[in-house]
């Protein structure tokens, strides 16, 4: 599990460990996931680690999965927000949400992949964002990073169909997290902590129940997912009427 030090990383380390599962977790912030571990159980492993590191994430997929003797199930949920209008958005915002967003957990996956195809078996959970199926208004370049994912783990599930391995997609909405509050870099959220957000717990009972599943693609409220058919099934209208509706913040 990546990007557990808080957050919906946190909750779902916990709620996998409360349904009997040994848990690695990865983050950032070595204090941070001491407490996750210790709240997780005494058989969970932690590694504080810059996941925007890509070069060395061969080196600790092969340390965490040699840890347990191989891993079944791989939650690629770290993430950075990015919220910029386009006027005012640079490269360095563009790059670097593009490396820890799709980069990082693509390669993550290729590094994992190998093992558990040897092995037959394995599930990997790419965790995306609302920001795709929705508006994507002030947040193109985070957005663009999860479409980015979407489309990669597409492919892997057409791929492995043969190998006993499952890759998928869970689609949070926003979430009562620090990811939603205000950061340095950011222009301030319209929606974080709204009362129609999640909190993570809710979110983690969802990931947790879509393993094992047979969709491609979960999300983690019905509303979620009722939002993302309507603009999958004509985005002309959909996102016509989002022009209209947040043209006032233009």
């Amino acid at each position: 599990m990546t990007g557990a030090s808080s957050g919906i990383g946190a909750a779902t380390a916990m709620a996998f460990a409360a349904s009997g599962h040994t848990v690695g977790i990865c983050a950032r912030r070595e204090d941070r996931l001491e407490q996750v571990a210790a709240a997780c159980g005494p058989q969970t492993r932690w590694w504080a680690a810059d996941l925007s590191d890509l070069d060395a994430l061969d080196g600790l997929a092969a340390t965490v999965d040699d840890a347990f003797g191989g891993v079944d199930v791989l939650v690629n949920n770290a993430g950075v927000p990015k919220r910029r209008r386009a006027l005012a958005m640079s490269a360095d915002d563009l790059e670097g949400v593009m490396a820890m967003n799709y980069f990082s957990p693509a390669r993550l996956s290729l590094a994992f992949l190998p093992r558990m195809v040897a092995r037959g078996s394995g599930e990997i959970i790419n965790v995306s964002s609302m920001g795709v199926h929705s508006a994507a208004f002030g947040v193109g370049a985070y957005s663009a990073s999860k479409a980015a994912l979407e489309l990669f783990t597409e492919s892997l599930y057409l791929e492995l169909s043969n190998t006993g391995v499952r890759a998928r997609l869970f689609v949070p909405g926003t979430t009562r997290t620090e990811f939603s509050n205000d950061k340095p870099g950011n222009d301030p959220s319209m929606v974080a902590g709204g009362p129609d957000s999640a909190s993570p717990e809710e979110v983690a009972a969802a990931i947790v129940g879509s393993v094992g599943g047979d969709d491609f693609v979960s999300y983690a409220t019905e509303r979620d997912a009722k939002t993302a058919a309507a603009k999958a099934a004509d985005p002309n209208v959909f996102l016509t009427r989002a022009r209209q509706a947040l043209s006032a913040f233009l």
